[in-house]
């Protein structure tokens, strides 16, 4: 049995545009681009 689509009831996340793992997505992204900045720092002798 399917909800209507303005239920209040409705799960948030089903509505959300992107995949319903957006949380790993998200949690990798953060992950690439700490490894970016360090890789970026290293280049230039910052760090």
């Amino acid at each position: 049995m399917s909800l209507p689509p303005n239920d209040p009831k409705q799960d948030w996340r089903a509505s959300l545009p992107f995949p319903a793992h957006w949380l790993w997505y998200i949690a990798a992204k953060l992950i690439v681009l700490a490894l970016v900045t360090l890789i970026a720092l290293k280049y230039y002798g910052l760090l």
